[in-house]
């Protein structure tokens, strides 16, 4: 190997193991580009080589050094990566529950559409809730979403795992995310809003009282009797704490709540702030 070739193989591994970006090069999960890209950017740091060329020189390494696909041209470096990737293609059985880091802004899209991959060909989970929130610092007012991957094993979801513990599977619809210690309840159901009337009664001194007709439950926690209800008339948010008692409420303010101009208000005063006391981070 001549000096010419040394140094665009290396300048070639250079970018396949550490610098895509410099040269423009869009790399997957699993470290492929495309080989037009590759030979793109080489003509534009004045190096002409043709894919014959970059087989041939391929072949001529002591040790194997770039993967080549022809079928779908594309290449990888095959070692020596200083970002993360798959560079084993085969599926993995991950754990139990995984954790998605996102921000508070970006919640509203995430509960509406599910986790979508956005720019990249795979959503990232990490393996526990520390690792989460280090990743959804980065984009804002950290918020952890709970994924239970039995469930989407069973419905055909394969799991991929990077050299740095991030795992990677196809987008996840809205259905199979728990966002704790908070679930949307069920617009069906009419117990609670049917106990709301009761609890309120006929104290037509409480905010609710007039407001009874127009709410709508769609929000509730597991960990207590709180409840959250839309007007859909002023489009207003109010958690309520439900007692179920069986008598009448006498106590004036009874049930309590906490009203939100919002949903947005709600998911930064409501539900991030007693997410960080359920997983203990407040």
């Amino acid at each position: 190997m001549n000096t010419s070739q040394e140094n665009t193989s290396k300048l070639i591994s250079y970018w396949l193991r550490h610098k895509p970006e410099e040269a423009n090069l869009d790399v997957n999960e699993f470290g492929w580009t495309e080989i037009k890209r590759l030979i793109s950017a080489l003509q534009k740091s004045n190096i002409s080589i043709s894919q014959t060329d970059l087989i041939n020189l391929n072949n001529s390494f002591d040790k194997v050094r770039w993967e080549i696909n022809l079928d779908e041209g594309l290449i990888r470096a095959t070692h020596g990566h200083s970002f993360p990737l798959i560079l084993d293609d085969k599926e993995k059985l991950p754990p139990e529950t995984l954790f998605h880091g996102t921000s508070i802004i970006s919640l509203p899209k995430i509960i509406e559409n599910g986790l979508l991959p956005m720019s990249r060909q795979f959503v990232h989970l990490s393996e526990n809730i520390e690792e989460a929130t280090i990743v959804a610092k980065r984009h804002g007012k950290p918020f952890i979403i709970e994924i239970e991957t039995e469930k989407l094993i069973k419905a055909g979801w394969l799991f991929y795992k990077t050299s740095d513990n991030i795992w990677l599977t196809k987008q996840i619809p809205k259905e199979y995310l728990t966002f704790a210690p908070w679930y949307e309840a069920d617009d069906k159901d009419k117990f609670r809003i049917n106990e709301l009337k009761r609890e309120i009664g006929d104290r037509k001194n409480h905010i609710l009282y007039p407001l009874l007709e127009n709410l709508q439950l769609v929000w509730e926690t597991g960990t207590c009797d709180d409840k959250l209800f839309k007007d859909i008339i002023t489009e207003k948010y109010y958690m309520v704490h439900l007692t179920f008692t069986k008598k009448i409420q006498e106590i004036d303010g009874w049930p309590i709540l906490r009203t939100y101009n919002s949903f947005q208000d709600w998911l930064e005063k409501g539900l991030w702030t007693d997410q960080q006391y359920f997983y203990d981070l407040a």
